[in-house]
């Protein structure tokens, strides 16, 4: 053998005994965050806030904060992936001593979450009245993950500012403590959303009076904290309904801010002699351009129109998101005259 074939021999033989180490699978998507611990339940998260500890995590409160609502769509999404995730950026509940410090204190920094994931579906939170950041979507199914302490070699590693090099080239990876498996659907990761633009319409409807009798006029007065647009009618026990707004003299009515709406008006009763009860139903858009969306057809209604129009607004409503809306009703006692 010439001493040139030399070289190539050994390159061979150092390749087999010591062959390359694999790319790591991905981290997860940006503004998602792996939970250290599956968590039962997934739909009670949604609105809860959630704030950053020192090793760039989440902590996830243990409750909603108050006055926060939040309604749940449900997303069918399957598929299996791989992922990894720094330690120290995962999520966990509570505060104190908390696990991602007990595993930072006992293997160091350089700890890994490997985990694989089957997902079934995302939870998307409709969210009204939350405060803070908080959680807004989560990400449901079954899995395992294991913990990997680095083992770094001589070959160049490129270190991450904060915590693993997950990704880095020349760095093999032990598996430490216990495996998790969870075989019924959990949450497993989520999503953030930051709601300082979410906070609830303070919008109120007041009648004057709460009774009174047919033939008596009467006022409907609306003020809100913030600029509003309105839909608004009324729907009577006995079948009858009206539109009060959007009218000819105002197609587009608009509270500003800190400001009201009045409107004067006079109790009719379907069928005379009989007492009755109108039920006032009044929508309050932030955004002109829901309102023109939503907004009644326009010429005239008959009652039945006008019921089945009150009738389906919710249902449409819901592909909007719940803060750029909210309703009120109030009630309305008529009596026969004298």
């Amino acid at each position: 053998m010439s001493r040139a074939a030399l070289p190539i021999v050994c390159l061979v033989l150092a390749a087999a005994c010591h062959p390359p180490i694999p790319p790591d699978p991905p981290e997860l998507d940006p503004g998602e965050h792996l939970l250290l611990t599956p968590r039962g339940n997934p739909e009670e998260l949604l609105g809860r806030t959630v704030t950053a500890d020192p090793n760039g995590g989440y902590v996830v409160s243990n409750e909603r904060p108050p006055g926060c609502e939040v309604t749940v769509r449900r997303v069918p999404e399957r598929w299996q992936r791989t992922y990894v995730q720094d330690v120290g950026r995962s999520a966990h509940f509570g505060t104190g001593s908390t696990p991602v410090g007990e595993i930072t204190a006992e293997h160091g920094k350089s700890v890994r979450i490997d985990a694989q994931i089957d997902n079934l579906e995302v939870l998307e939170g409709d969210l009204r009245g939350c405060s803070g950041t908080v959680v807004s979507s989560v990400k449901v199914g079954t899995g395992k993950r294991e913990l990997q302490k680095r083992e770094d070699t001589k070959a160049d590693v490129k270190v991450k500012v904060k915590g693993v090099p997950v990704g880095a080239g020349g760095a093999r990876w032990n598996t430490v403590g216990r495996a998790l498996e969870w075989r019924e659907p959990q949450a497993w990761a989520f999503s953030v959303v930051d709601t300082g633009g979410t906070a609830p319409m303070r919008v109120e409807l007041v009648l004057m009076p709460d009774a009174l009798h047919d033939g008596d006029q009467f006022t409907v007065r609306v003020l809100s904290a913030r600029q509003v647009y309105l839909i608004g009618g009324y729907l009577s026990d006995d079948g009858g309904a009206g539109m009060l707004l959007p009218n000819r003299a105002q197609p587009t009515p608009t509270v500003t801010a800190a400001g009201q709406i009045e409107l004067t008006l006079r109790a009719k009763l379907s069928q005379p002699g009989v007492a009755g009860r109108d039920r006032f139903v009044l929508y309050a858009f932030s955004e002109l351009g829901d309102f023109e969306m939503f907004k009644p057809p326009g010429g005239s209604l008959g009652e039945a129109q006008i019921r089945e129009y009150f009738e389906g607004l919710r249902k449409r409503l819901e592909g909007i998101p719940s803060y750029r809306w909210t309703t009120i009703e109030g009630f309305l006692l008529i009596e026969p005259a004298g």
